[in-house]
């Protein structure tokens, strides 16, 4: 049963990764109060599993704050989620049902339909629920919960990926690819559209910065630019 901890704990989440809290906003225990109607002890609780999370930190005078990733930590934090993805995709190709696969064109479904009527909470909504499904579908707990919490850390990089209408549409498309490949068991080019995707939104990251990082920026793409470390499935 929900206790009033978990409603504060999984609102406030869900608002950290929907861009209605911004990284470096306050969250202090009377805002969550007076928000949620609550007494102070399951908002002391909601804002300890936050930091738990990685999703807050502590601001000045120790107020939680959402959780500010440098671009340095960005591109290190990408590095890992290129190499845990190419390594999860040829086990989602492995045990992922039709049942799933059909499930997966529904939420794309849906994620069109945000984006038509321009809801960013939503499609990031959506598109989490995609993203949560595949890693389930790797049939490796450890490593699904490893997926979704690299994914959950880089929601500053979705933030600005998606609010390009253009970026946006193309995400319908590729998840239509990876779909299609799913169904015709392409272990190969499914990873190959899963890295794109990956990298595609890094590269929207980048070409946001300020014209001052781009040296920087250019070194670290360079880096990216070789292969990554594979990690071996094993059957």
């Amino acid at each position: 049963m929900s206790t009033a901890a978990d409603r504060v704990f999984e609102q406030t989440v869900s608002e950290i990764l929907g861009g209605s809290l911004r990284p470096g906003q306050q969250i202090s225990e009377r805002y969550l109060v007076t928000r949620f109607g609550v007494s102070r002890t399951p908002v002391r609780e909601a804002i300890k599993r936050l930091f738990a999370r990685g999703l807050v930190e502590s601001g000045p005078k120790r107020v939680a704050v959402v959780a500010e990733i440098d671009e340095e930590d960005i591109h290190k934090l990408y590095a890992v989620r290129l190499m845990i993805e190419g390594y999860a995709a040829a086990l989602t190709v492995a045990n992922i049902t039709p049942r799933e696969i059909a499930e997966l064109r529904r939420i794309n479904k849906k994620f069109g339909i945000a984006l038509r009527r321009r809801d960013l909470a939503r499609m990031l909504e959506v598109r989490a629920e995609f993203h949560a499904l595949v890693a389930e579908a790797t049939r490796n707990r450890w490593l699904a919960e490893i997926m979704v919490g690299l994914r959950e850390r880089a929601y500053a990089v979705r933030h600005l990926h998606w609010q390009d209408p253009d970026r946006a549409a193309e995400t319908v498309s590729m998840q239509d690819l990876l779909i299609q490949a799913l169904e015709a068991r392409d272990a190969k080019g499914y990873r190959d559209l899963v890295v794109r995707q990956t990298r595609a939104a890094l590269d929207c990251y980048d070409a946001q910065l300020l014209p001052g990082t781009t040296r920087a920026r250019r070194a670290r793409q360079a880096k990216l630019a070789v292969s990554e470390p594979q990690l071996k499935v094993t059957t």
